[in-house]
C-alpha cells in the first residue's frame, strides 16, 4: 500500500460538567492544531519541537514570592491490555520500588485504566472495554475471569507472580474529595497525610492493581483512553473517576503500550469494515493495525527505510485534511488542548507531563538514538502493522521475540507536556519509572 501522508461525540452533560471546573474539552472554537499537530501535509518535521507549555512560574505573579514546593501527586497509568502485553505488565510491576523510591513524603492518588475504548473490530462483548474508567482491583479476580487468557494461552503468572492480595481482601477505605466530601471508597490508591486508603502497602497494592491482563482490544485507543478518564474525573455521575484530579497536584499520566495510537471517530469506523482505503491488503477479510499507522501518519522518503515520519489528519478518501473534523482518527489538538486546558486549571506551580513506555529504540530517551521508520521485513507482519517495529527483544514468555510498533502520535501529543518515552523493549522499566516518580 502506498504510505500516505496522516471525534468521539461528548454528551453535553460532559461538555457542561467540565467546563463548570475549568476543563476545556475542545480547545478554542476555531478548529486550529496547536504546534507539532497541524495536518498541514508539509508539517514542521525538521524545526524544533513546540515550546513547551508546563513549566511553571517559580514565583507568585501576585506577590512576587517564590511558589511553595509541590507536595501532591495525581498519577494516571494507561495500560495496554492486549494479547503481547504479559511481559511488559509483568517488568512493569518489578519497576515498582523505583516508582516509589522519590515519592517517599507527597500526597499520592494513582489510577489505572486500559488502552481498550472500544473498536468495530473488537465486540463488547468479549473485550469489555473500560472506555477510561479507573480499574481498582486485585488482579487475581482478573485472572477468574479469564483476563490473563489470550489465543488459548494462560498469563496468568503476570499477576500472580507478584500480586499477593487475595480479591477478598482487597479493601479500599473511603475517602472524601475537594469534590465529593461524603467518604467513599474510590477506584485508585491514595495516601494523604501518610494514611494509606488500603491495608496493603502501597507497593503490593500496586503489584495487584498495574496488572490488567491480555483479553483487550488490538486496537489501542491510549489517548482517547486517556480522554475519557481524566473527563469523567470531572462528572458527577461517574462512580469510578469522579474527584480524582488536584489543582494543587502535578499530573503525571505514564503510556504503558507495544502498539499505535488508534484512537478513532466513530463517524467514520468503516475504515476498519467496508471502506479498505488505509487497509495494507485490501484483499484481507478483515482490517489490521495497519490501518492505525496508515490513517495518522505520513511518511516521506523509502520505501524500505523512510526519510521520517510523522503525525497527520485523513478524511475518509485517504486524502491529508486540515480540516480536524474531517479526521478518521481523532485529531491529536483534540487531546493537547484539553490537557492544556487541565494544564491551566493547576495551581501553585503544579505541571501536567507525560511518559511513555512505547515502541521507541533502546536509549531513546537519551535523545541520541533516533526512532528509524521501516517497512518490517516480513511482508505478513507488514499486512498487520503497516510499518515494522520500532524495537524488538526477546520475550521469556513466548517463544519468539517481542516486537513493539513506533509511538508516532503519542510522541508528537506529548511534545507540549515535557514528554519522555522509554523503550519497553527495555530489560527494566526502572529508568522510565523513576522518571514517573521523581519528587517535584
Amino acid at each position: 500500500m502506498t504510505r500516505l501522508p496522516l471525534t468521539l461525540s461528548l454528551l453535553v452533560p460532559l461538555v457542561a460538567a467540565c467546563e463548570l471546573k475549568g476543563i476545556s474539552l475542545t480547545g478554542d472554537d476555531t478548529g486550529n492544531d496547536p504546534p507539532g499537530t497541524s495536518g498541514d501535509p508539509t508539517g514542521d518535521s525538521t524545526g524544533d519541537p513546540p515550546g513547551l507549555t508546563t513549566t511553571a512560574d517559580p514565583t507568585d505573579s501576585t506577590t512576587g514570592e517564590p511558589e511553595p514546593p509541590v507536595t501532591a501527586v495525581d498519577v494516571l497509568f494507561v495500560i495496554d491490555n492486549s494479547g503481547s502485553m504479559a511481559n511488559h505488565q509483568s517488568r512493569l510491576v518489578a519497576s515498582i520500588p523505583s516508582f516509589l523510591e522519590g515519592l517517599d513524603g507527597l500526597d499520592l492518588r494513582i489510577a489505572v485504566t486500559t488502552t481498550d475504548a472500544a473498536n468495530p473490530r473488537c465486540p463488547a462483548a468479549q473485550t469489555t472495554p473500560e472506555g477510561g474508567k479507573f480499574v481498582m482491583r486485585s488482579c487475581h479476580a482478573a485472572v477468574a475471569l479469564g483476563d490473563f487468557t489470550f489465543n488459548m494461552q494462560d498469563y496468568s503468572e503476570a499477576c500472580t507472580d507478584h500480586c499477593t492480595i487475595d480479591p477478598a481482601d482487597f479493601i479500599v477505605a473511603p475517602t472524601a474529595t475537594a469534590d465529593d466530601p461524603d467518604p467513599k471508597p474510590r477506584n485508585w490508591l491514595e495516601r494523604t497525610n501518610g494514611q494509606l486508603n488500603v491495608a496493603a502497602g502501597l507497593a503490593d497494592a500496586l503489584a495487584c492493581t498495574l496488572p490488567q491482563g491480555v483479553s483487550g482490544c488490538g486496537f489501542e485507543s491510549p489517548l482517547e483512553s486517556m480522554y475519557l478518564a481524566l473527563a469523567q474525573t470531572a462528572l458527577p455521575g461517574s462512580p469510578t473517576n469522579y474527584g480524582f484530579l488536584r489543582p494543587e497536584a502535578d499530573l503525571r499520566i505514564v503510556f504503558i503500550t507495544d502498539e499505535m495510537d488508534c484512537s478513532y471517530v466513530p463517524e467514520f469506523s468503516e475504515i476498519f469494515t467496508t471502506n479498505k482505503t488505509f487497509w495494507e491488503d485490501p484483499d484481507r477479510p478483515d482490517a489490521t493495525s495497519a490501518v492505525c499507522f496508515n490513517a495518522g501518519v505520513t511518511c516521506t522518503g523509502g520505501p524500505g527505510t523512510y526519510t521520517e515520519c510523522h503525525a497527520t489528519n485523513h478524511d475518509v478518501t485517504g486524502a491529508i485534511t486540515g480540516d480536524p473534523s474531517e479526521a478518521v482518527l481523532q485529531p491529536l489538538s483534540k487531546y493537547v488542548q484539553f490537557l492544556q486546558g487541565i494544564q491551566a486549571s493547576k495551581t501553585g506551580g503544579a505541571t501536567v507531563r507525560v511518559i511513555g513506555l512505547a515502541g521507541v529504540p533502546q536509549d531513546f530517551e537519551t535523545g541520541e538514538v533516533p526512532l528509524v521508520y521501516a517497512d518490517h521485513p516480513n511482508a505478513e507482519e507488514q499486512d498487520l502493522f503497516g510499518i515494522g517495529p520500532g524495537c524488538t527483544a526477546p520475550d521469556p514468555l513466548v517463544s519468539s521475540d517481542l516486537a513493539a510498533y513506533p509511538p508516532a502520535r503519542l510522541l508528537e501529543f506529548a511534545q507540549p507536556f515535557d514528554g519522555q518515552f522509554f523503550s519497553i523493549c527495555d530489560d527494566d522499566f526502572d529508568a522510565a519509572m523513576k522518571v514517573a516518580g521523581f519528587k517535584p
